[in-house]
């Protein structure tokens, strides 16, 4: 089993308790952020994990640490940024099963400013798969910290798997976004998104049209969750879709990081046919649907005998 390793955001979200009153209004910080979700999840799955990325000198950078280090994910290339720079947080509401995020972040937020010589060869080195996502690519020097660690992984012939996780309301545009995320698409091994990022991103609601256009710019495998339907899966060679899990969803948040994680770690290391790709995004299926069943993004995560297990049992 291979190491993986995460580069991006990493948030503390915030949940509202239910024992509110008129004077007290409690919370509970969790952490979060997709690439470190993706580190711990598998970590949790029996992989070698890294992160690299960005926190405050602060009370919420100081308990994420302590949270990724728990699990054992490698922390050791994460940049320490000294007040004014703070740690974002992410106040998360859930309605109807779905969830709806609120940032407060210092500009620029620690997240931000992931730098380019954060991005070693010595944390790279090793790796069976190297994951980020969009949210860095929205300016520098995030931006360059992510293509120095793409140009660095294809020295190290290390495949990229790009989640796009796209979140509109945090770019300048949809046009700004697409250009920012588009060089990326042409250079990743393995790209995932949702079937919702598909109009804004690439102009078609078509899930097997979107990824044969991901094909044809040098992706050789595409992942496109599609929540309660479950994902579908494409190469050159084959295409597939697998059947979600039926759970009772009380917070979807940390859900498709699950997904990638478990299905990363699956491809992990070995050639990617179409009997294993399959099972790798059935188990990245499952995982997802275990996630759905806590609050938080980390904290529902399985291990994988808890993924064993609920696959056996469903």
């Amino acid at each position: 089993m291979g190491k993986i390793v995460a580069l991006g955001e990493v948030v503390a979200d915030i949940y509202r308790d239910e024992d509110s009153s008129n004077v007290e209004m409690p919370f509970t910080a969790r952490p979060g952020g997709a690439p470190a979700n993706v580190a711990v999840a598998a970590a949790r799955l029996g992989a070698e994990a890294a992160f690299v990325g960005g926190v405050g000198q602060d009370l919420f950078g100081n308990f994420i640490l302590r949270a990724l280090e728990s699990e054992g994910v490698d922390t050791t290339a994460v940049r320490r940024c000294e007040p004014p720079v703070r740690t974002s947080l992410a106040f998360v509401e859930i309605k109807e099963g779905d969830r709806f995020f609120t940032f407060y972040r210092s500009d620029p937020a620690a997240d931000e400013l992931l730098a380019p010589e954060d991005v070693t060869r010595e944390v790279l080195s090793g790796a069976s798969l190297v994951n980020f996502g969009s949210i860095p690519l929205i300016k520098d020097p995030a931006r360059s910290a992510i293509h120095r660690a793409v140009e660095m992984a294809g020295e190290l012939e290390v495949p990229v798997a790009f989640d796009v996780n796209l979140r509109e309301h945090l770019w300048e545009s949809a046009e700004a976004a697409r250009e920012a995320i588009s060089p990326l698409l042409d250079r990743s091994r393995i790209v995932k998104v949702s079937n919702d990022e598909l109009p804004p991103l690439l102009g078609t609601e078509d899930v097997e049209e979107a990824a044969q256009m991901l094909l044809e710019r040098g992706a050789a495998l595409v992942l496109v969750s599609l929540g309660a339907e479950g994902a579908f899966y494409a190469t050159r060679a084959f295409t597939g879709t697998v059947s979600a899990f039926e759970v009772e969803v009380l917070d979807p948040t940390g859900a498709g990081d699950a997904f990638l994680a478990a299905s990363l770690v699956c491809l992990s290391g070995g050639e990617w046919a179409e009997k294993r790709v399959r099972e790798a995004v059935r188990r990245g299926t499952a995982a997802g649907a275990i996630a759905c069943t806590g609050y938080g993004a980390m904290g529902t995560l399985p291990t994988k005998d808890e993924l064993e297990r609920f696959m056996v049992r469903s």
